[in-house]
């Protein structure tokens, strides 16, 4: 149904942050009845992830809503954010990407390091666990039958180091059944999905808060 509703949005790899008038209710859960208009959409054979850029008060909002009802633990949504724009050919240190898993707890977040991603304290076993929040973000999600959903609260500083230039974005996501990873921007020519997280020079111009 949201289809021809997006169809103008696909146009384009640009994608805008626009304000809300009052916060969304930061619970994880993400719809159109409390987002608008989606500002990309990833195609994909399992159902069209919806996702949101919104902002209010100092706060950047990343909503995500994923149609899946067959549930695994490593069904993912990825965020890679770079925070200056510079658009290096692998991961510097002011790129930063959140691995959300459907079971929270697993989730990691890396911080790019010389062109590659690296762990907290550089430690390949960390995983988030209970904690739902770090330097300047937060994050809640929601499960149910049908699908999952998740909301990123970012502090605005995050998208205004870029100065003149603009902050880059891929979003990256993996389900299990039926087996998959879909990225965007999906630039011609990528093999994998996969490869396009570890690009920064790939990645999507950000516009706004």
């Amino acid at each position: 149904m949201f289809l021809g509703l997006l169809g103008p949005l696909l146009a384009t790899d640009t994608v805008r942050i626009e304000p809300m008038e009052r916060a969304p209710v930061f619970d994880g859960r993400a719809d159109t009845a409390e987002y608008g208009r989606p500002s990309l959409i990833i195609d994909r054979p399992g159902g069209a992830v919806l996702v949101w850029l919104r902002s209010h008060a100092g706060q950047v909002y990343l909503a995500a809503r994923l149609p899946d009802s067959t549930w695994y633990w490593g069904d993912d949504l990825v965020i890679c954010l770079d925070t200056r724009g510079d658009r290096a050919t692998g991961p510097m240190h002011d790129d930063f990407q959140w691995y959300f898993r459907r079971a929270m707890d697993s989730s990691v977040v890396f911080r790019g390091d010389a062109g590659k991603w690296r762990a907290p304290r550089d430690d390949p076993d960390w995983r988030l666990g209970r904690e739902r929040e770090g330097g300047g973000w937060e994050v809640r999600s929601a499960d149910r039958p049908d699908g999952w959903s998740l909301e990123l609260r970012l502090d605005a500083a995050y998208l205004s180091e870029a100065g003149a230039g603009h902050p880059g974005l891929a979003i990256r996501v993996y389900n299990d059944d039926p087996a998959g990873w879909h990225a965007w921007p999906s630039p011609a020519g990528i093999r994998q999905a996969t490869e396009v997280e570890r690009r920064p020079e790939l990645w999507s111009v950000v516009l706004g808060p």
